[in-house]
């Protein structure tokens, strides 16, 4: 209803402002300047989450990964009830803390702080029951097993009962385990070197594990040889690994740079690679190094290489070394007297490192000298010539060298020549008595032969590159003690070059061209470094004996001055690096003897009735000739007129352009080699003469006369004119000529000219030209014609008869197959050929060259039979002079007898190893070092490949195989530095019989053993190698350091621990170790440390077993009749849970109990009888007999039914009436 009009209106008064607190909250702790709260909340939820998540990966992590690495954050991880309470309180702390800070939106109350520490303690407790359920839940865990007496429910009492100790028992005894301690000596299994010259001691690693040293017992085996030593030092003498890790050559991984960490190439340190295999460090490269394939342990580098993996419960201490020698551990105690267990078949092999590397300078009383070092002036040697130089290494056998050959030419340009490698250097012989450990590894000193051969001429330098020895140690030798140098130069060789005699003129001199042959002698005047010394020989043409002259060559182009005409013959060169005298080899000076003139005149009137006269010369001499003559005509001026000749014949006509009487005066006359002879001949009157005419036809060439060429000259002659005609024809040699006429035919004839005497066959020394020369041809009318310009025939007279002869005699020594050349010095005409003859069988040859060599290559003695040239036969200069070739002999092999070796045909049969026993066979070898044989290795009738054994001495070591199996080999070549390959028909027999090993395979898994019972259980024991098997066992009780040891034989691979001569009178751990094990082949054992072999067995030589005390229970009184009500009580004896098995009411009862003391409420009457106990799993049962408790029903007592009326202060007494019961006070 609305209003009415002029009602006041009511108006709602606006709200009063919202009042203010009296306080604002106080602001942040930090600064909002600094950080923002904001920011503070990032922050604080960042480092939260993160200190989260690292406690659940901690704890987490052993679930994925089995042994993961630890970090100072896995200690901390949540593993029982402490690290549970541990980690809640720092939670909540962690809250209360944040709390203080004050920071919006994130400073819990004291509700929410409890609230989320309730819920910190619920993730924890769940984290320790997902990580380790059953300890959790056994910790927690307060209801037992059900117990005689109640049901299951009411067992939390008889459990509370153990956390509180009866009055009666008092006293506490504290049992301390200790941890099982370990020492390994060399954790790597590396091998150690010392320098010779090296000061500076060697660390050998020791890692020990739970404990510290205070004793250790070493045993030293000196590789000297002696017996071994055992030396006691002190654990704080030990060397302490540095503060400081030292650095691997190559990274380990650590760096900024992960991509290049992981790609590491181990092959640049294979030391430093073997270590960051150890810790696993090595990413994308197959983890397979071998600690047997790397080098030694040098002392700068021994306290670097120690594993990476070592856990944080054991250290690494040093031990110093000073000495080769072989060192084991013998017995390592800690402070308490406590015993180390010794990591088996460990020991610490230090050797001294290679050396060596010079070359042997001489040998003086049969002792070597070694060569110094300084530079020394490089040694003279030829092309062809062998040296066998001897040079020093020192290491453990067998060694390596490497080697070069550099060659440096004329200019200064030096280059590798040849590199090498010499292998196989080793000892043979062994004493029987050595110790097989050490022998091996001794160092020592061999002094081994290298054959140099010298083929190219310049300076060669054998320089020694490294010495490498059988641990794979390497020595590079440096200086100059380390090189061998030699001047190579050619064999120079000398000979005339005279092709033909060489003209003496009278009162002069003439050079003989001598050449020295050398093929680095390039440049014509390059002189000699060293002279040379010539021999020959002189024989005078007027006859006489023979002079023998000596000189001096300094160049390789000399001239041999001589002012004598005779025969020249070079005899020998002697000097360095000479060679023979090679052809042509002798050489003639002939006297050249003046020109002269013959003449005759005939005058021109007398056949044609000219004026005039002809003067017809005759010389002798060289051509071309001049004659000076003067022309004098009676009452005129005298002139003198010259004219030159080209021949031996020529003719002047002398027209005179006047009449008058004119003399003709000879006056000189001149050839090639004379000026200005003075002639004296008649004047020339003039004549006249019809002429007829003759004149050589055919080819002119000029013919040969040899040794076999016979006394007559063929001229073919074609004449004209008036028959009957006569020829005249000079003959003319050195200073003799003469005139010859013969009737001539016309037309074309063939003149047979005989050869002057002094040319003819029969002088085999005839040598030299013959010039014939038609003269005139007469007429039937008796006019003789000058034939002035008839040609001249040229014969070349060469009677020497073609000879043949060796070079130089003498024997060689050649591989079988080589071809030797062997020079030979011929003279005639080429080409020859040649008729020697080896063992009565002939060979032919055909030479071009007088210098030549015949290539023999067949074995024997070879000799010059026949020579011919190519027109004459010749003549063996020396009949008697022969060349011997003989074979190298090829290597031969030859085999060391040994009491291990039984020879056989063509074999020998060893008599057997065991597995990893080294031996070695012994090998003599024939022939030129270095060798090589070759062999074919077969395994069980399989082929293994074939192998190669080196040797660089006349002996070698065949080093036998160590693995099991049957073996042979067969030696297919043998090679030395003369024959590439020798085939051999031998072999070697070896057997290595499988050493015995074996171990637990099946621990005793059946649970613990009984006290008083027999040592029987489940454990299997495998066994390997040849059966039947003795198998040496040891037992040692709980509690006692005494070892008690059992033999067993057995034929089966597998055997069940059964020692029933052992009775279990102890309770506690016994330990059965396997101690020794012998087969059929009679060898030591050999254990796998733990690892597998390929028949699956694992050697775990010791296994233990527990020992419990037999369950018993024993009644607590001894009534056998109790009644209804009473308590059965008994004892248990044994280790709890223990299982009762009772019979009640004609039942069977089947209880476990937890606690010791086992008791039943009789509630009912009847017969109670325990049948058998047992601890855990019916473990240690035992049937009891005779523990029987019967129960019997309570006396009762009962009110005789009726009605009393009773009065006020009148009583009533009621009797009962008892029933007659059995008395059962005292057992009764």
């Amino acid at each position: 209803m609305p209003p009415r009009i002029g009602t006041p209106i009511r108006r709602t008064p606006p709200p009063p402002p919202p009042s203010l607190p009296s306080t604002l909250p106080p602001p942040p702790l930090i600064p909002t300047a600094l950080l923002a709260p904001n920011e503070q909340r990032l922050f604080l939820v960042a480092l939260v989450g993160l200190v989260e998540i690292t406690k659940l990966w901690d704890t987490f992590l052993p679930l994925f990964v089995t042994d993961p690495d630890p970090t100072w954050t896995s200690s901390l991880r949540i593993s029982g009830p402490v690290t549970v309470l541990a980690w809640t309180g720092f939670e909540v702390l962690a809250l209360y803390f944040i709390s203080l800070l004050r920071i919006p939106l994130l400073s819990p109350s004291f509700r929410q702080t409890t609230l989320l520490g309730a819920i910190c303690l619920a993730i924890n407790g769940l984290c320790w029951l997902i990580v380790e359920p059953s300890t959790m839940l056994g910790y927690v865990n307060v209801v037992g097993t059900a117990a005689l007496g109640g049901e299951w429910y009411w067992n939390w009492f008889y459990a509370a009962r153990k956390w509180s100790e009866p009055k009666h028992i008092e006293g506490v005894h504290k049992i301390r385990l200790l941890p099982y301690s370990t020492a390994t000596l060399n954790p790597l299994q590396l091998t150690y070197c010392i320098p010779p010259d090296s000061h500076q001691p060697l660390h050998v690693p020791i890692v020990f594990n739970n404990s510290v040293p205070e004793l250790l017992d070493i045993v030293i085996h000196p590789l000297s040889g002696g017996a071994p030593q055992t030396k006691t030092i002190y654990g704080s003498s030990l060397t302490r690994s540095p503060a400081r890790a030292v650095k691997l050559r190559i990274t380990d991984g650590t760096g900024d740079d992960d991509d290049e960490a992981e790609e590491l190439e181990p092959e640049i340190d294979p030391l430093s690679a073997l270590v960051l295999q150890s810790g696993k460090k090595i990413v994308g490269h197959p983890r397979d190094i071998d600690p047997a394939s790397v080098p030694s342990v040098k002392p700068a580098d021994s306290l670097a290489l120690i594993p990476r993996n070592l856990a944080p419960t054991e250290n690494v201490l040093f031990l110093k070394v000073d000495q080769p020698s072989v060192i084991t551990l013998r017995n390592v105690v800690d402070k308490r007297g406590d015993r180390f267990h010794l990591t088996p078949r460990r020991e610490a092999v230090i050797v001294s490192c290679p050396s060596g590397g010079r070359f042997v300078e001489q040998a003086k009383g049969g002792k070597l000298v070694l060569k110094k070092d300084k530079d020394q002036a490089p040694e003279l040697r030829c092309v062809g010539d062998e040296d066998v130089v001897t040079f020093e290494a020192t290491g453990v056998s067998p060694l390596q060298v490497k080697w070069e050959k550099k060659r440096t030419d004329s200019n200064g340009n030096t280059a590798v020549e040849k590199t090498g490698t010499v292998e196989g250097i080793e000892d043979t012989l062994f004493s029987d008595s050595a110790d097989p450990t050490t022998r091996t590894r001794v160092s020592k000193s061999h002094h081994v032969p290298l054959r140099v051969s010298h083929d190219t001429p310049g300076q060669s330098t054998v320089q020694l590159l490294s010495v490498k020895d059988a641990l794979h140690n390497t020595y590079t030798p440096s200086g100059y003690s380390a090189q061998k140098a030699w001047k190579v130069e050619t064999k120079k060789s000398v000979k005339f070059n005279c092709q033909a005699p060489y003209q003496l003129l009278q009162n002069q001199s003439v050079s003989i061209p001598i050449e020295i042959l050398a093929p680095d002698l390039n440049h014509p005047s390059q002189k000699l470094e060293r002279p040379l010394k010539l021999t020959y020989t002189f024989t005078p043409t007027s006859g006489g004996e023979a002079q023998e002259r000596v000189m001096e060559v300094k160049s390789k182009k000399e001239e041999l001055v001589v002012t004598e005409a005779g025969s020249y013959a070079l005899a020998a060169i002697e000097g360095d690096c000479v060679g023979g005298v090679m052809e042509p080899s002798r050489c003639e000076v002939q006297v050249v003897p003046l020109p002269t003139l013959d003449m005759s005149v005939t005058t021109l009137h007398e056949c044609a009735m000219d004026v005039g006269s002809t003067a017809h010369l005759d010389f002798t001499g060289a051509p071309p000739f001049k004659l000076e003559y003067i022309e004098q005509r009676k009452g005129g001026r005298p002139r003198t007129i010259s004219q030159q000749f080209s021949g031996h014949h020529g003719s002047i006509v002398l027209r005179p352009e006047q009449e008058g009487a004119y003399t003709y005066t000879f006056t000189a006359l001149s050839d090639r080699r004379y000026r200005n002879i003075q002639v004296t001949q008649p004047p020339i009157k003039q004549t006249v003469h019809p002429l007829a005419n003759a004149e050589l036809t055919g080819k002119l060439i000029k013919p040969t006369l040899y040794s076999c060429s016979g006394d007559v000259v063929g001229v073919d002659v074609e004449a004209r004119g008036i028959p009957p005609l006569k020829l005249t024809y000079l003959t003319s040699h050195g200073t003799h000529s003469s005139n010859t006429t013969i009737t001539l035919s016309l037309g074309r004839t063939n003149l047979q000219i005989p050869v002057p005497d002094a040319l003819s066959s029969s002088n085999p020394s005839a040598s030299g030209k013959l010039h014939i020369n038609l003269l005139s041809i007469e007429d039937g009318n008796g006019c003789v014609r000058k034939l002035e310009s008839a040609k001249s025939v040229e014969v070349n007279v060469k009677r020497e008869k073609p000879s043949a002869r060796l070079a130089s005699g003498g024997s060689k020594q050649v591989r079988e197959g080589e071809i030797v050349k062997v020079p030979l010095r011929l003279t005639g005409e080429r080409p020859w050929k040649v008729v020697y003859e080896v063992d009565g069988k002939q060979q032919k040859v055909t030479l071009n060259d007088p210098n030549a060599a015949i290539q023999l290559k067949s074995e024997g003695i070879h000799k010059l039979v026949k020579v011919n040239d190519a027109t004459c036969p010749g003549e063996i200069l020396d009949p008697s002079s022969t060349f011997t070739i003989s074979y190298l002999p090829r290597p031969s092999l030859a085999i060391l007898p040994s009491s291990a070796l039984v020879p056989a045909k063509k074999s020998w049969n060893h008599q057997g190893l065991c597995a990893g026993q080294e031996d070695q066979v012994g090998l003599t070898f024939e022939g030129q070092a270095p060798f090589e044989l070759t062999y074919r290795l077969g395994k069980d009738g399989k082929d293994l490949g074939t192998r190669y054994l080196k040797s660089a001495q006349d002996a070698g070591v065949l080093h036998l195989e160590t693995d099991p199996g049957t073996y042979t080999y067969q030696f297919i070549t043998l090679s030395d530095g003369n024959y590439p390959s020798n085939g051999l028909d031998q072999k070697i027999s070896h057997q290595v019989f499988a050493r015995p090993g074996g171990g637990w395979i099946k621990g005793g898994s059946s649970g613990p053993l009984c006290l008083d019972g027999k040592l029987e259980s489940g454990a299997v024991l495998g066994l390997r190698g040849k059966g039947p098997w003795q198998v040496t066992l040891g037992v040692r009780k709980p509690a006692s350091a005494k070892v008690d040891l059992y033999t067993i034989n057995t034929a089966k691979p597998e055997w069940s621990l059964s020692l029933p001569d052992v009775l279990l009178n102890d309770i506690g751990r016994y330990e059965i170790t396997l101690h020794d094990i012998v087969d059929s082949s009679s060898c030591p054992m050999e254990l796998l440390d733990g690892g597998e072999d390929g028949t699956g067995f694992r050697d775990e030589t010791r296994i233990s077993v527990e020992v419990v005390e037999s369950a018993r229970i024993v009644e607590v009184d001894a009534r056998k009749q109790v009644c209804v009500g009473d308590h059965l009580e008994f004892l248990l004896q044994g280790k709890a849970p223990w299982t009762i098995e009772y019979a009640w009411l004609g039942k069977e009862h089947r209880v476990t109990s937890g606690g010791s003391r086992f008791s039943r409420f009789a509630e009912k009457a009847g017969e109670f009888e325990v049948k058998s106990v047992a601890l855990r799993g019916d473990q240690c049962k035992r049937q009891v007999e005779g523990m029987v408790r019967t129960v019997h029903p309570l006396p009762s007592a009962r009110i005789k039914s009726g009605e009393d009326d009773l009065r006020e202060g009148v009583s009533s007494v009621l009797r009962p009436r008892p029933r007659p019961r059995r008395r059962i006070a005292d057992g009764h």
